[in-house]
């Protein structure tokens, strides 16, 4: 049997349309990756891939009029650990560790947040 023009167009279509799909779809990325991330005054500052087994990180960072944050990262999560701020609630916050969680501190304008694929555990229900 001789393969004509029309089978053909419609062979290279299946094989676009199959190699399209992997694209989209990345079988070969892991869906658990978390990053986190820290922006100062709107910027992005440092992003950081969670892996397991990942080196303790400690970011000191400068802000305006001698004030600074300083903000530990590692397989765990990321927490403040030092802020020059009135009331230090970001510091209070304490670790975070999962998708969607966050600490903010308002007086620096400097918020960390975890974001990733994996989908948030819901934390309350209302009727």
């Amino acid at each position: 049997m001789k393969m004509k023009k029309g089978d053909l167009i419609i062979i290279v279509i299946l094989a676009v349309a199959l190699i399209s799909w992997f694209i989209i779809n990345n079988p070969g990325t892991v869906e658990n990756e978390r990053q986190i991330v820290i922006e100062t005054n709107g910027d992005l500052y440092k992003a950081i891939t969670m892996e397991e087994g990942m080196e303790q990180q400690e970011f000191h960072i400068e802000l305006e009029n001698g004030k600074y944050i300083d903000i530990v990262v590692d397989e765990n999560g990321a927490y403040v650990k030092d802020v020059v701020c009135p009331d230090k609630v970001c510091q209070k916050t304490g670790l975070i560790n999962r998708v969607g969680q966050s600490i903010v501190c308002l007086p620096n304008r400097v918020v960390i947040y975890i974001e990733g694929q994996e989908e948030s555990e819901i934390d309350g229900i209302s009727f």
